[in-house]
């Protein structure tokens, strides 16, 4: 891996670890299509009006935006671009507003999409845990009811474990209502630990958002009467795969034969 002078986030990444990556990405591209997954591929950009209903935050002020132009505005305007990434869920949630399941019979409804996320970094140290680009996979479970969210709830769940128990010792840590966005009734964070330094760190996060996002941003589902009801969605990064790269770097360091392993 090579830091730039351009920035103290910018890295390129070289042999191993620049395969390692495409091997991490390809990997759970597969486990994810298995599970019965549909894959996405969304815009890294979006504007003001989706970051508002997303997240509720009109500002976006963790979020890069760019410069004003005759398209949009800069932050102050409430019309401007946000770079966030493919990865990131608001292209992809963003795609549902104003939307209408006119066969819920499909639900539940899983989606996938590989890509990058960005987000601002106010950490003067360099490391692949804290860039502003970061490779990660993304989700969204759609559900036609409560109880058929809680059921996806426990199966994701323990498909974030399998996915991660392959790098290490993994915590989940169930975040309390102060630490929550206003969409959200609950998180779960997933840590798995440094072998090393024994530290652990965040590799992928799960939002239980509710109707949140139905209500918000007019997402409904038709059924057999012609009734408009609520739909009820999960989503979150399912894996950071930049950030798992130096989980695996000290898992190997001793015996770089153990490589391997990430790519069978």
């Amino acid at each position: 891996v090579e830091y730039s002078a351009n920035s103290h986030t910018s890295y390129y990444l070289f042999s191993t670890l620049a395969k390692l990556e495409l091997r991490l990405c390809w990997r759970i591209q597969q486990t994810l299509l298995d599970e019965g997954f549909e894959q996405f591929s969304n815009p890294d950009f979006v504007k003001t009006i989706g970051i508002e209903g997303i997240s509720g935050d009109i500002e976006g002020k963790d979020l890069l935006n760019l410069l004003p132009t005759q398209d949009f505005g800069d932050r102050e305007s409430l019309n401007a671009m946000y770079l966030v990434g493919g990865a990131s869920k608001y292209p992809l949630i963003s795609y549902f507003a104003r939307h209408t399941l006119q066969n819920p019979q499909v639900l539940p409804l899983n989606i996938f999409s590989i890509g990058r996320q960005y987000s601002q970094v106010t950490e003067e140290n360099s490391s692949l845990l804290n860039t502003q680009q970061s490779t990660a996979i993304t989700f969204l479970n759609i559900s036609a009811s409560r109880s058929e969210m809680e059921l996806n709830l426990d199966t994701i769940i323990k498909l974030y474990t399998r996915i991660l128990q392959d790098f290490g010792e993994v915590r989940i840590i169930q975040k309390g209502a102060s630490d929550l966005d206003l969409c959200e009734e609950t998180r779960y964070v997933f840590q798995v630990c440094l072998p090393v330094s024994k530290k652990f760190v965040q590799v992928g996060e799960l939002s239980v958002e509710g109707d949140y996002y139905s209500r918000r941003l007019m997402f409904k589902q038709k059924d057999e009467q012609q009734t408009y009801r609520n739909v009820w969605t999960l989503s979150g990064t399912l894996l950071n795969i930049t950030r798992i790269l130096p989980i695996v770097l000290e898992t190997t360091q001793n015996n770089p034969k153990l490589i391997q392993k990430f790519y069978d």
